[in-house]
């Protein structure tokens, strides 16, 4: 006796995924860590940005932000975020491109535009 599945045979075959569906997802994945320090947003975070950090990151940028924090130069502080936002950005962006959340991700928005 056959399975539905059996019968059609290509419910479980994934596509590829393009490189606009994993650029989509890296995004989707570097913003939510930045904003909430997680990913995913709520749950078990399967990539947390302070442990990654304390392990890759020279913890002395943290200290010369807490610096400028404490100083009276708000425009130095904003000018501090700024950059290492950018900094932390582009280390993120390099470092979970290949990832299976990335992957993950992909597909799945893959299968809600099916």
């Amino acid at each position: 006796m056959s399975t539905q599945n059996e019968a059609h045979g290509d419910e479980n075959t994934r596509r590829e995924l393009t490189e606009r569906e994993l650029e989509l997802a890296l995004e989707e994945i570097v913003e939510c860590v930045l904003e909430y320090g997680q990913w995913p947003r709520k749950g078990r975070a399967q990539f947390d940005l302070y442990d990654y950090l304390m392990e890759e990151r020279d913890p002395s940028y943290a200290w010369e932000t807490y610096l400028c924090a404490i100083s009276d130069n708000s425009e130095a502080l904003a000018n501090r975020i700024r950059r290492e936002r950018a900094s932390v950005e582009a280390i993120l962006l390099t470092h979970l491109k290949d990832s299976g959340m990335v992957q993950d991700l992909a597909n799945e928005r893959a299968s809600e535009d099916e």
